[in-house]
């Protein structure tokens, strides 16, 4: 077919604009694929953080109260550990007491329990008495997570959210008002001097929480990903594309 020298011309300047279109949308499709082909594997890992909680008790302070007492009792829990609760339970019986038919010269014991510089918790009981004095130390913490690369430093982690929350001291007094008063009778003075006061049985329960590192099953944070293709000399990829596209323009030529 023979054309005429505009047609020719029109002819010629229309492939030179398919191509440039066709190389055009090669460069636009190899930079979408160049922006999805960036895969940076992290290497944090999401581990969760749950806490259970753990009563224990101290060994029994057998306390010995002739006229007062007075101790500082320090409670540790583990360390990385958050102590919640601390209840005391003091128990006594007064050991020494006259008459046949009605009880005399009972004693009187009063405890005051408290957190140094606080004013401490009192109560009084006579004769006997089994005395509880609880008090809360720290809140309970809430579970949550953790991003790390692995366990140990997950722990370093928990570890610097609660320094030094696993301690408390308290102020533990008791004294002890004898039931025998000292009287200008011999027999009184006696009784008096018998009258010494009395044991008591001191038991501490504490009770703290503890932290446990979990990584959640099925994460395995990106290990299942698989890079795009058009890497490595794929032509299905962004070399695929602008070879298709310029064959394409080629084509129409």
């Amino acid at each position: 077919m023979n054309l005429k020298k505009n047609d020719k011309l029109i002819l010629i300047v229309g492939v030179v604009i398919l191509i440039a279109a066709a190389i055009s949308i090669a460069f636009y499709t190899s930079a979408d694929v160049d922006d999805s082909d960036i895969f940076t594997e992290s290497d944090k890992k999401t581990f969760d953080i749950t806490w259970n909680e753990v009563t224990t008790d101290k060994p029994v302070i057998k306390g010995v109260a002739k006229k007062s007492y007075s101790e500082s009792e320090s409670i540790s829990a583990p360390d990385g550990s958050i102590l919640t609760k601390v209840e005391f339970q003091l128990s006594w019986e007064d050991d020494y007491t006259s008459g046949l038919l009605l009880n005399k010269g009972e004693d009187t014991l009063t405890v005051k329990i408290g957190k140094p510089g606080a004013e401490p918790e009192k109560k009084t009981s006579v004769k006997q008495g089994n005395m509880t004095f609880s008090f809360n130390v720290n809140d309970r913490p809430s579970d949550d997570y953790v991003e790390a690369e692995d366990a140990d430093e997950a722990k370093g982690i928990v570890d610097e959210w609660f320094p030094s929350e696993n301690e408390a001291s308290f102020d533990v007094k008791v004294d002890v008002q004898t039931g025998e008063k000292l009287r200008p009778r011999l027999l009184k003075i006696l009784r008096y001097f018998q009258d010494k006061g009395n044991n008591f049985d001191l038991k501490i329960t504490y009770t703290y929480y503890v932290f446990n590192i979990e990584e959640p099953e099925g994460d395995n944070n990106g290990d299942d990903d698989v890079p795009p293709t058009g890497i490595g000399g794929d032509y299905n990829g962004a070399c695929g594309e602008f070879y298709k596209n310029l064959c394409y323009g080629r084509g129409m030529i």
